[in-house]
């Protein structure tokens, strides 16, 4: 069972402690409809272990952030999940990073994360949450469907100057996916 926190003087340093690989077997396809996007998922060659950047603010300016909002999830004593949001433009909370270390998937983390965050957000009255993920995430928009989001955009020229993503051909380079869950 977990226990779920939210961010406070005495977990700073739980912050960006989960192991953020995953293992990727399945690449995303975009059909468009008359309905809006439909994702279809293919699979790779081989699955491949990938690794999800560190969320970038520092803890301690989270913390101090009135706007913002940052739950861990612990089994055991031991951080295995944190999300992280703040409320953004339109009256939507933005989810800027949702994570559970890899020894701890599919067991109902990222959802307990997400239900607290769900809390955050009535509590401040905002009309939804709003988050991005990429098309080389498939685990994490299989979640985002699963959860009640609805694929509301494809940015496909997000990565285009990213030097990380210059070795890869344009049409190869990430494309940034926005889903939204409406309350």
């Amino acid at each position: 069972m977990f226990t779920i926190l939210p961010l406070n003087a005495d977990n700073l340093n739980c912050f960006n402690q989960p192991d953020a690989r995953f293992l990727a077997s399945e690449r995303i396809q975009l059909r468009f409809t008359r309905k809006g996007f439909l994702p279809e998922y293919a699979p790779l060659p081989s699955a491949e272990w990938r690794t999800a950047k560190a969320f970038p603010a520092s803890a301690e300016t989270l913390l101090n952030d009135e706007n913002a909002a940052v739950y861990f999830a612990f089994s055991e004593n031991k951080c295995v999940g944190q999300c992280v949001a703040k409320s953004g433009d339109h009256h939507l909370c933005e989810l800027l990073d949702l994570r559970t270390d890899s020894r701890h998937r599919r067991q109902g983390v990222a959802t307990a994360l997400l239900s607290a965050m769900e809390e955050w957000v009535a509590t401040r009255s905002l009309a939804g949450i709003r988050a991005e993920t990429s098309d080389d995430q498939p685990a994490s928009c299989q979640f985002f469907e699963r959860a009640g989001f609805t694929l509301g955009g494809v940015d496909m020229l997000w990565h285009h100057c990213d030097p990380a993503q210059s070795d890869r051909a344009p049409a190869m380079r990430e494309s940034v996916l926005v889903f939204y869950k409406f309350f």
